[in-house]
């Protein structure tokens, strides 16, 4: 049994490419898929600490809800495995879900912020940072992932969405990337 959930941010949804083709590759794969959504969040967010921490407790409520039925004891055996993708916020939310929950998934951290490396478990993950992504500094992202000995993969010159946004052909190119970068981790641990 294979289990993938998919952690949103709050204004990239599951529709969005990195989360759409996580889904489907996780599906290609043969996990179960069990992708949450958010709402109700707060507008112009960057910046405003309150209205971060407003983000934080919506999608933590709506995580626990949206989860709160998911037997992940069936997918624990020794030929089983768990993935959470998570983009930004729900970075944060994937990391807690999983430490508070005594989870062992894998992680895909799309573009986490420094807020989810209080929670993120040693050794447990891979991470794409864009080196022009104005929600997480470079230095600071670099360093968190090396304490925490998680993977990071970082793309030169693309923002939080790990997109350029004036070359759509490049884009594209960075998401297969991404997405192929995935695939071979996830498929070492089938």
């Amino acid at each position: 049994m294979k289990l993938a959930v998919i952690f949103p941010g709050i204004g990239y949804t599951n529709q969005k490419p990195l989360l759409y083709y996580s889904q489907k590759l996780a599906k290609t794969h043969g996990f179960d898929v069990i992708a949450l959504d958010y709402t109700d969040f707060p507008s112009n967010v960057r910046g405003d600490e309150d209205k971060m921490k407003e983000c934080f407790d919506i999608a933590w409520k709506q995580t626990c809800e949206q989860l709160s039925k998911v037997d992940f004891d069936k997918y624990t055996g020794e030929d089983d495995c768990i993935f959470f993708f998570s983009k930004s916020i729900g970075t944060i939310m994937a990391a807690k879900y999983a430490l508070e929950n005594n989870i062992l998934a894998g992680q895909i951290y799309y573009t986490p912020l420094k807020e989810t490396f209080d929670y993120v478990q040693d050794g447990y993950g891979l991470a794409f940072h864009g080196t022009k992504d104005p929600w997480a500094d470079n230095e600071t992202i670099e360093n968190l992932c090396a304490q925490k000995h998680i993977e990071l993969v970082e793309i030169p010159e693309v923002n939080h969405s790990l997109e350029m946004t004036d070359s759509v052909v490049d884009d594209i190119d960075f998401v297969a990337d991404v997405i192929e970068t995935v695939e071979s981790y996830v498929s070492d641990y089938e």
